[in-house]
């Protein structure tokens, strides 16, 4: 590889010049891989293109500095690397996090750029629509990067093999964590902007755009995917069979044979009628409404257990299995409520606190062997990944919530809310209705014990203080309806009959 010294750091890349007059292809790689992903593809592409390779900042070979990697800073040595090799005029091709790289550019630069192939690019075009993932993939990465690691393969690749994971890996461990959280942490912040507006964007290409999306991504589905492409005036779109998000790794061949034909070819706009563009039109504006409401979640699980029963579902639909087993939903639940990660140790200490540490560890591999193959035994293949687990630490492959974090999270928004009494107060009791105390019976744990004491504790707390704010205001009748529904959840046994007899004697 050659070397172009920036600032600070040394950019490694490789320049296969052959016709001065071919097609000049500048590859980007995802983030957390470098430039030998490419590697496979490049051996099925036409002869004649001039290829560029290379490794961004803080990846493969290239070094790195003191500065926090960021779209500005990629940008700039992209197009530093461009202007030392004289390129005036490019193809960019993409993948994931490299791709949406690749779309910045071309709406900033559309002077050099001639087409673009987007491999498996996030369509996140609702605003907030990246937070949980994002966030997700910062938690596992600084939580365990072995953990980070597997979900990376899994996600990434189909079928996960030893030879594709070894690449994977290699390219994975030569990068620190904090250049793949700073650009992630940027990527979520640009998707919560006011004015982010992704549909928009894509309206505004006027490149030749090919799509190639993988049939088994799991971050966002082909026929979505395919939908929202339509935006793109000039743009094509292919799913690739049998390939997931590294669609390099996966489907080499197929790939290449696509971007030759694309690359070769004339790439105008596809030819539509004026009633045929009328209909695509309605039909995107549909969409759109649609899509508005809410982020599309494909692997969303909840848990209820404040019902009379405990209740599992994925994607709406209920996981029937037997959950009352080896501490089944109680390690579930307590997963969920640490944001789907944990460290092996928190689960020792929350569920074995007392127990010799062989025994301890053993147990706990008998009970995640069993919570995993409650969903392994499940009809629906999506959710046979759900558990990562590596050495040190057990995560959740989806988006996660429980009845009971809820719960906790809207008494720990009233205790400090600055709403009105009136609301406030009504608020508290309708959590008093939710309330049932009888539901910690059925659980076993010290944890689970610990988990109902702080809620209790929290709407004592905010009976307290309502109290004294109605007194005050001279509400007395809801004072009465508080302390008759608050008498479960009193702060000590005997606070309501004083409360109450205070009330009598003032009469």
């Amino acid at each position: 590889m050659s070397i172009l010294k920036l600032t600070d750091y040394a950019l490694h890349y490789n320049f296969i010049r052959g016709d001065k007059d071919a097609p000049n292809l500048v590859f980007i790689h995802d983030l957390c891989l470098d430039a030998g992903m490419w590697e496979k593809l490049l051996a099925k592409l036409d002869r004649s293109f001039n290829i560029l390779t290379y490794d961004f900042y803080g990846h493969g070979r290239t070094t790195e500095s003191d500065a926090p990697l960021s779209f500005k800073l990629l940008s700039d040595e992209f197009l530093a690397l461009i202007r030392q090799l004289k390129l005036s005029r490019i193809h960019l091709i993409g993948c994931r996090f490299g791709a949406v790289l690749a779309f910045e550019w071309a709406l900033q630069t559309p002077e050099i750029i001639e087409s673009l192939v987007l491999i498996s690019f996030p369509f996140y075009v609702q605003k907030g629509g990246y937070n949980h993932e994002g966030a997700t993939t910062i938690q596992l990465l600084k939580l365990d990067r072995n953990l980070f690691e597997k979900k990376y393969l899994m996600e990434g690749l189909h079928p996960v093999t030893i030879s594709k994971s070894r690449t994977v890996l290699q390219a994975i461990r030569r990068v620190s964590t904090s250049n793949v959280a700073e650009p992630i942490e940027e990527l979520i912040s640009i998707n919560n902007r006011q004015n982010f507006d992704l549909i928009g964007k894509l309206k505004r290409m006027q490149k030749p755009v090919l799509f190639l999306h993988g049939e088994y991504d799991p971050s966002f589905p082909a026929p979505l995917a395919m939908i929202f492409s339509n935006y793109v005036f000039n743009g094509r779109f292919m799913v690739i069979p049998d390939a997931s998000c590294l669609i390099p790794f996966d489907q080499p061949k197929a790939a290449a044979h696509l971007l030759n034909h694309f690359i070769k070819s004339r790439r105008t706009p596809p030819l539509l009628t004026p009633e045929s563009r009328r209909m695509m039109r309605t039909f995107n504006e549909i969409i759109e409404k649609a899509y508005q409401p809410q982020p599309v979640r494909r692997r969303f699980l909840r848990m209820t257990i404040l019902g009379e029963n405990t209740h599992v579902y994925w994607n709406s639909r209920e996981i029937h299995g037997k959950w009352n087993q080896r501490n089944a939903r109680e390690l579930l639940l307590f997963l969920i409520l640490n944001r789907g990660a944990v460290k092996r140790d928190t689960l020792l200490d929350a569920f074995t606190p007392e127990m010799v540490l062989d025994q301890a560890r053993n147990r706990l591999r008998v009970q995640l062997n069993h919570l995993n193959q409650l969903f392994r035994n499940q009809p629906d293949s999506s959710i046979h990944d759900l558990i990562i687990v590596s050495r040190d630490s057990v995560a959740l492959n989806a988006d996660v919530q429980s009845d009971v974090g809820v719960y906790l999270h809207n008494i720990e928004s009233l205790l400090w809310a600055n709403g009105s009494l009136s609301s406030r107060s009504e608020s508290f009791l309708r959590f008093l209705a939710d309330y049932r105390p009888e539901v910690q019976k059925s659980f076993r744990s010290e944890w689970m014990r610990q988990l109902f004491e702080t809620i209790r504790s929290k709407l004592s707390q905010i009976m307290a203080q309502l109290l004294i704010s109605l007194k005050d205001a001279g509400d007395f009748s809801t004072i009465h309806r508080i302390l008759k529904a608050g008498r479960k959840v009193e702060p000590y046994k005997g606070f309501c009959d004083e409360w109450s007899d205070a009330l009598r004697h003032r009469k």
